[in-house]
């Protein structure tokens, strides 16, 4: 099956890379979030530089729109005609309109063009592909439970997911809280690789379990040895934990909700989970007393071991915290399916059978069931918790996990067809929420859209989850779906100076960014990812943007490298404010052989300094040698010419570190080459070589090359070290654009 539609979409959001290792994303960004570390102080002056703008927040709304005929079945022909959007009660026009059908060819295009003598312009149409969030619930599930998950996880993307779809794995556990295992990535097998981290040792709550012997001893004091019984205090207040965990449970998936408000579209949640049981969510009422008023025994929770007391069903705080993570799910546009894991569910263990079918059965009790029965009684598991949260936010509930074959076959159907429709909003960061409505023309037809939107909200409002995600944007993904900065000039660097390979980037920030930077505070943030996309380093500074305004600074971080590619991103975002710059690179790294003949990363340079300098701050060993001494140049005469900077001057400096055991200067041949990005064509490059300086094992050579024959033009220079004895070659190259 393939989309109606072409690829794209408005923004990637958070592509959160939360990959085995000793280096996690999502934590460490937290932990950023919550602490910060001291600004590095400027060495030097500045140098006047190009203002950095930035794009317009997107006016665009686009709502996903599901229509199903009386039968449940998808509706596919319709057009943009057929449709009226109500925005708080006021119609809208529709400007831009989309069909997504996995089922057809691709039909689907933006609205048409009337016809014209010439050409109109092109039209890019929006696109809002299917965003599929695969939840595990640690906390209130079991082992099999877990299993069942995974298994139905690999199934579902392997056999249901399509190229374009979007897809993120979130988990929540008692010990470890909520968790972002990836973050809707077309990257599918990063998700499987995030699944394939899973154990079953996260499983940490039990409630389900507690709540049936609650009520087991509750209603049932003279069961004895026939049910493994827990003492009177010792499960009252085990079972007052689990609802404290419930309500940590409520809060944080609250909180997740309202972030995932910052994510366009329709979100398809696959919520797999035993549920929180009802009987700990539902409102207090006394039982036990024909009348149900309690009496005045006095219990821990409101339990009492005595027949005919009085007990507590529920906490009066649950409920509210339960209806506030509905509407929450509904409010941002998430559609939960939710999967009951529990192994029981449908088919009785063999256990369960064995220890209560033949046990003294009671013959009243608040649950109005057969507690000592194979299937305990519904209330005590989270049945219906799980219904409620489907219902509430117009997905459906799956009883058997099982049978997660068919039903994940159905999820996949019914959000396999649907429809974009775009209309013009004012981009007012109130934080409002406006209520939309979508109607069909045509009679009979059923539409399932989000219940409406919330205007963005000014960032200082931000939860730390929020600007968790705002910074996960930013970090991981080539845009934002917050706001579009322009990128950062920036340059990688790989070298090895006797401690191993490493990194570094170059990031310039020009002096018109601190005036754009209106907040107290900001940060600058460098991230380095191994070719598997593995956090390797993540550095921070803090600083005052109003302690740089009208200054130029060159920041730089390193970090260590394994062999093969390495991506750089560097971060500058106002802390007040939200708005952000971005720089990001890749470097390649060669396994390291000390006694081989290596050349590393050359750096161009420029001349004029007055530059301020900043590092990145990292803990633990120190960089021995410092890479200033491996790429030494004077500052106060040179800047390095960072990512696609423009030259004009027919001469170019360049510094090229290398390792060269047992051989001298003079049994070694230096060259230089141009490759013109846009014909290929091959350009020789004259060179001199200058000064040189010794740190270890490692040369810095300065070379100085002439390019006043070189046309303008994008390319990429070569240079080449020999050696004259063996002919044995060795190259590395940097990115040059000339422009005179």
């Amino acid at each position: 099956m393939r989309s109606a539609t072409r690829g794209g979409r408005l923004g990637d959001l958070c592509r959160a890379v939360y990959t085995v290792g000793p280096a996690l994303v999502l934590l460490s960004l937290f932990f950023l979030m919550q602490t910060g570390a001291p600004a590095a102080s400027p060495q030097v002056t500045q140098s006047p530089a190009k203002p950095l703008q930035y794009d317009v927040a997107v006016t665009l709304k686009l709502i996903q729109v599901y229509v199903t005929d009386k039968d449940g079945k998808p509706v596919r022909d319709l057009t943009s005609e057929e449709f009226s959007i109500f925005d708080d009660g006021r119609p809208v026009t529709i400007s831009a309109f989309e069909s997504h059908d996995f089922a057809a060819a691709p039909t689907g295009v933006a609205s048409p063009a009337p016809e014209a003598a010439t050409a109109p312009e092109p039209v890019e149409a929006p696109t809002l592909n299917r965003k599929f969030v695969i939840f595990f619930d640690f906390a209130f599930n079991t082992a099999s439970g877990v299993k069942a998950s995974l298994d139905a996880a690999r199934h579902f993307i392997d056999a249901e997911v399509q190229p374009d779809d979007e897809l993120a794995f979130i988990s929540y556990s008692m010990l470890k809280g909520l968790k972002i295992h990836e973050f809707l990535t077309r990257d599918h097998d990063k998700v499987k690789t995030a699944l394939a981290a899973v154990s079953s040792k996260d499983v940490a709550g039990r409630a389900d379990e507690i709540e049936l012997q609650y009520w087991l001893q509750v209603q049932n004091p003279g069961l004895g040895a026939a049910v493994p019984r827990l003492g009177v205090s010792e499960i009252e207040f085990t079972r007052l934990d689990s609802m404290q965990q419930a309500g940590n449970y409520f809060r944080t998936l609250t909180r997740l909700a309202q972030s995932l408000r910052l994510v366009q579209g329709q979100k398809s949640v696959l919520f797999f989970s035993n549920g929180i049981p009802s009987s700990l969510v539902n409102a207090s009422r006394a039982v036990g007393t024909p009348d149900g008023i309690s009496g005045n025994q006095e219990s821990h929770g409101g339990l009492s071991p005595s027949k005919g007391s009085t007990f507590q069903v529920g906490n009066y705080e649950m409920r509210p915290l339960q209806e506030a993570l509905f509407r929450e799910f509904s409010a941002s546009d998430c559609t939960i399916h939710t999967f009951d894991t529990r192994e029981s569910s449908k088919l009785p263990a063999l256990f369960t059978f064995d220890e209560m079918a033949f046990m003294h059965r009671p013959s009243s009790g608040m649950l109005g069931a057969d507690s000592g029965g194979v299937f305990r009684d519904d209330k005590t598991t989270g049945m219906d918790s799980l219904k409620s949260l489907s219902k509430q936010t117009g997905g459906k509930y799956y009883s058997n996990i099982i049978l997660h074959e068919k039903n994940l076959d159905e999820v996949s159907a019914v959000t396999g067809a649907y429809y974009v429709l775009g209309y013009s909003i004012s981009a007012a960061a109130d934080g409002k929420f406006h209520d939309v409505k979508v109607e069909v023309r045509r009679p009979g037809f059923q539409v399932r859209t989000q219940p409406g939107y919330f205007n963005p909200k000014p960032y200082r409002e931000y939860t730390d989850l929020e600007k968790n995600i705002h910074l996960f944007d930013l970090a991981l993904n080539e845009r934002s779906d917050f706001q579009v900065p322009k990128p950062l000039p920036v340059s990688a660097l790989s070298y090895d100076g006797g401690q191993g390979p490493r990194v570094r980037a170059l990031a310039r920030i020009p002096a018109s960014l601190w005036d754009e930077l209106k907040g107290e505070t900001a940060e600058i943030v460098a991230l380095f990812f191994d070719a598997q996309d593995s956090l390797v380093s993540l550095q921070r500074l803090a600083l005052a943007p109003a302690d740089y305004r009208g200054k130029e600074l060159l920041f730089s971080a390193g970090a260590p490298a394994r062999p093969g590619q390495t991506k750089c991103r560097v971060i500058v975002r106002d802390l007040d404010t939200g708005q952000s710059a971005v720089a990001s690179t890749s470097v390649h790294t060669a396994p390291s052989n000390r006694q081989a003949l290596a050349v590393f990363s050359p750096l161009p340079l420029l001349e004029g300094g007055g530059v301020f300098h900043l590092e990145g701050v990292v803990k633990g060993t120190a960089e021995d040698p410092p890479w200033r001494d491996l790429y030494p140049y004077d500052r106060a005469a040179f800047t390095p010419v960072v990512g696609g900077e423009i030259l004009s001057a027919d001469k170019l400096s360049v510094i090229l570190p290398y390792s060269a055991p047992g051989l001298g200067v003079a049994d070694l041949n230096f060259r230089a080459n141009l490759i013109d990005s846009k014909t290929g064509a091959n350009l020789a490059v004259p060179l001199e070589l200058r000064e040189s300086a010794s740190r270890g094992m490692v040369e810095a050579q300065k070379l100085e090359l002439s390019l006043a024959d070189i046309p303008n033009g994008k390319y990429t220079l070569y240079i080449h070290l020999g050696n004259k004895v063996t002919g044995q070659v060795t190259s590395a190259r940097t990115p040059l654009t000339i422009s005179r």
